[in-house]
C-alpha cells in the first residue's frame, strides 16, 4: 500500500476534480465515493473500483479491531495523511475512506422496458438529495428501473451518498426524453404524470394492473403541461387538512408504493 503525504499528489488531484465537476466525471468515466458503507457496497455489487484512499487513522482503527483491508488485486489502495482526508471529505464527519469508481454500465433503455414493467421517470429534478432519496426508495419498493431526463448529474457526490448504495443495485439510466419516452407507449406501458391538480385522477383510483411509468417533475415547477399531456393519465395525491403539496421525494415514494403493491 503506497503512502501519500501531499495534497498535490496526482491521485488526490484526480479525486478532487472528479468530486467537483460533472464535466470531468463524464470525460473520464469515473466518479467518487466516500464512506465505509458506499465503498463496501461498491465491492459487494462488483462495481469496478479504480482506487481507494484510506487515512492513517482508519488503518489504525482496523488494526485495533483485528480487521484488514480487503479489495480486489486490481484496485490501487493508498494510505493518506489524515489532514488530506479531511480536505477530501464533503461531510462534517469524515470516516476516513474514499474511492474512485468507474461509471456503472447499465442496459440500454430499450432492453430495460417491457410490457407490465414498473418504472419511474424523473423529469428535471435538480436537488441531488431529492434524487438520491428517490432512487433509494425505488430500490426499496422494487421498481424495475429509474430513468432520468434533464436531471442533475447521477454521479454528483450528494446524489451518490443519498442513494445509500442503491445506485449499485438498481438500474438507473439517463435518457433523451423526446427520443425515448414514446417507446413506453409502443411497448404497451401506460404513463402517469404526477401533478397537483384537482381535475387529475386520485392516486388511489389509478389502475396499475398493467404496470406503468410514473413521471415526477421538477421540485419547484412540477411537470410542464406539455409533458403531462403526453401521458396516458394525470394522477394526483388527494391531500387532507391544510396540506397542499409534498416534497418531490415524499410524493414519489407514496406513488411508487401504490405502483408496485
Amino acid at each position: 500500500m503506497q503512502k501519500i503525504t501531499s495534497k498535490d499528489n496526482p491521485n488526490i488531484k484526480l479525486y478532487v476534480k472528479l468530486a467537483g465537476g460533472k464535466k470531468y466525471r463524464k470525460e473520464n468515466g469515473m466518479f467518487t465515493l466516500e464512506g465505509v458503507r458506499l465503498v463496501e457496497d461498491a465491492v459487494k455489487e462488483n462495481a469496478e473500483l479504480h482506487s481507494v484512499f484510506v487515512t492513517e487513522s482508519y488503518v489504525k482503527k482496523l488494526a485495533q479491531q483485528g480487521e484488514a483491508l480487503n479489495f480486489p488485486d486490481s484496485v490501487r489502495v493508498f494510505e493518506i495523511a489524515d489532514e488530506i482526508g479531511n480536505k477530501m471529505s464533503s461531510t462534517d464527519s469524515a470516516q476516513g475512506i474514499f474511492a474512485i469508481c468507474k461509471c456503472l454500465e447499465k442496459p440500454y433503455f430499450s432492453d430495460m422496458v417491457r410490457s407490465g414493467g414498473r418504472y419511474l421517470l424523473l423529469h428535471s429534478i435538480q436537488d441531488p438529495g431529492n434524487m438520491g432519496t428517490i432512487i433509494r426508495t425505488a430500490d426499496a419498493v422494487g421498481v424495475d428501473a429509474v430513468f432520468l431526463a434533464d436531471c442533475c448529474d447521477l454521479y454528483n457526490p450528494k446524489v451518490v451518498r443519498s442513494t445509500m448504495g442503491s445506485l449499485f443495485r438498481l438500474n438507473v439510466s439517463e435518457i433523451d426524453f423526446d427520443e425515448d419516452f414514446p417507446q413506453f407507449e409502443k411497448m404497451g406501458v401506460p404513463s402517469f404524470a404526477a401533478v397537483i391538480d384537482s381535475d387529475a385522477v386520485s392516486l388511489t383510483e389509478c389502475d396499475f394492473s398493467k404496470g406503468g411509468v410514473i413521471l415526477i417533475g421538477n421540485e419547484g415547477n412540477g411537470l410542464s403541461r406539455e409533458v403531462s399531456n403526453m401521458c396516458t393519465e394525470r394522477l394526483t395525491i388527494k391531500m387532507q387538512g391544510n396540506v397542499n403539496s409534498l416534497n418531490a421525494a415524499m410524493a414519489a415514494g407514496i406513488i411508487m408504493w401504490e405502483l408496485v403493491k
